[in-house]
């Protein structure tokens, strides 16, 4: 039954059933309507659903970002500092007297102390121990070789000798304890015992021999020189002006490293220079 009915219908027969009814009917109130507790024979009530609550809606937290800790960085300010005064360059000698790391074109002269070939076993005359060097190659295409001794060239028999490097990769050469005195090609010239002079061009990639008239050849004083057209030095893998060379005195014996008197420059080969 409906709760409203049920109510109405007990006060209509209030009046006749008062005297019989031995239960007196109490009256719960709850929230403003009248609930009756029944007794006797009546049916229990229809439960009353529970009350729907409407779910609490909470709101998630938003979440807030993080703030990005603060650095502080220091801020120096440089001082101004007055710059050194720079040092004088330093003197890194090469052979030929010129500082190490200078530009500059080949000179093609190199100078050295006075030393003989320590495997030398022929006369120690001061014409055989070379000081200097030279080899330059002119605009005519003209190379001139020199060397310099400790004393006047006035004795005989001696040999001097330019090898020349054209290739710029060749094999050790055949000095014992000069494996940088290497070349493909030797400038021979010959003084007998009465200073008679013959020189001659050895290409000895070719197996070539190029002799030289007499005139090509200049004594003076202390100084031998010659000049050779650089047809008879044909490239063998270096540009002409790229030749290089080792001027080598010997006592006129046969030509083993023991007749070799000494080395300029000591223990390698210089580039030539060109001829202004």
């Amino acid at each position: 039954m409906h709760w409203f009915w049920i109510r109405n219908h007990m006060n209509a027969r209030d009046g006749h059933v008062r005297g019989r009814i031995k239960h007196k009917p109490v009256v719960d109130r709850l929230e403003s309507r009248a609930l009756l507790t029944l007794g006797g024979g009546y049916p229990s009530p229809i439960p009353m659903p529970p009350p729907v609550h409407a779910p609490t809606v909470t709101n998630p937290p938003v979440a807030m970002p993080t703030p990005a800790p603060v650095v502080h960085v220091p801020v120096h300010t440089p001082r101004a500092t007055t710059p050194s005064p720079a040092g004088p360059p330093s003197r890194l000698h090469v052979e030929g007297g010129r500082p190490a790391g200078h530009v500059h074109r080949p000179t093609g002269v190199v100078v050295k102390t006075p030393h003989f070939y320590e495997f030398y076993t022929g006369p120690k005359w001061a014409e055989l121990n070379a000081v200097r060097a030279s080899g330059e190659l002119s605009r005519r295409g003209i190379f001139t070789f020199s060397g310099k001794n400790v004393g006047r060239i006035n004795q005989g028999p001696a040999t001097y000798v330019w090898g020349i490097d054209r290739n710029g990769n060749l094999p050790p050469g055949p000095f014992t304890a000069r494996p940088n005195i290497k070349f493909d090609a030797v400038i021979v010239v010959k003084l007998d015992a009465s200073l008679h002079v013959t020189a001659s061009v050895f290409d000895l990639a070719n197996n070539q021999v190029t002799p030289l008239s007499a005139g090509a050849v200049h004594i003076r004083g202390k100084t031998i020189s010659v000049s050779v057209d650089s047809g008879t030095l044909p490239s063998t893998g270096l540009q002409l002006s790229q030749y290089r060379f080792n001027f080598w005195p010997e006592d006129g014996g046969p030509p083993v490293s023991s007749s070799v008197a000494s080395f300029a420059p000591e223990s390698t080969t210089v580039q030539v220079g060109m001829k202004k």
